[in-house]
């Protein structure tokens, strides 16, 4: 028979293996992206792809967006105080996000998948390439850039080493099929419309309440996230990080 302290420090030992082999710390956690952002007035934003550290989770850099109908010909870099007058939409969802933001002075532990959901928030996607790979853990400390020129007709972009690739809307993974069908960021008549957003054609569309305006404009709200998946292939988040909000091109 073991003596008791000696008894007592097999438990221990034992107890302390068993904790460990459970894989209860190895915590699956991502960083936020923390590199340099510069917006240009209405049209333009460009993300360092930094990370304090990189983890063995990271699987890409998620870009969440959500376009908001207005009234309003807003020009120059849009600032917190003129989200309200843009669309109310606007203001109540970038209020309800930034406390979980990694730009808050306090980040509060969520779902980040479920915190855009909730508030009809889509990934970005681009034409000829799948923007996952192109926003791999290989892109890591790169600069990507936005474009939104705001020359009729123009396409916005997204550039990544050199090389421009048109933005489109997403289709929630088949959940919704938005108008127009070329999914192209230009400001139209079908994506403007109240009508297409109440009806969920537009799910990535925040209608404009009580406006009887004749001209109208979109704008679209960017936040970025670095995606994983756990050991249990689960999906994870980083914080999200603002972006901006930029002006959609009109139409030519």
């Amino acid at each position: 028979m073991l003596p008791k302290r000696l008894d007592s420090l097999c438990w221990c030992l034992l107890f302390l293996f068993a904790f460990s082999s459970c894989g209860i710390e190895d915590y699956a956690f991502l960083y936020p992206v923390s590199g340099y952002i510069e917006v240009e007035l209405n049209s333009k934003a460009t993300i360092t792809l930094s990370l304090a550290e990189v983890s063995e989770y990271l699987t890409h850099f998620t870009l969440y967006y959500r376009i908001y109908i207005s009234a309003v010909p807003l020009q120059g870099r849009i600032s917190q105080g003129d989200l309200s007058t843009l669309n109310p939409s606007l203001d109540t969802d970038y209020r309800a996000i930034w406390p979980y933001t990694a730009n808050a002075d306090t980040t509060i532990s969520t779902s980040v998948g479920s915190l855009f959901r909730n508030r009809s928030y889509q990934s970005l996607t681009v034409e000829g390439a799948d923007i996952e790979n192109l926003l791999s853990p290989n892109s890591r400390n790169k600069t990507i850039t936005l474009d939104f020129i705001q020359v009729p007709g123009s396409i916005p972009v997204l550039i990544i080493d050199d090389v421009s690739y048109n933005l489109r809307r997403s289709t929630g993974d088949g959940l919704f099929n938005p108008v127009p069908q070329d999914r192209y960021f230009i400001n139209t008549p079908e994506l403007n419309t109240n009508a297409n957003v109440s009806s969920g054609v537009n799910a990535d569309v925040a209608a404009l309440s009580g406006s009887t305006a004749d001209v109208r404009f979109t704008y679209v709200a960017l936040y970025i996230v670095a995606t994983g998946t756990d050991a249990n292939f689960s999906p994870i988040y980083s914080a999200p990080t603002f972006i901006a909000i930029l002006r959609l091109p009109e139409q030519e």
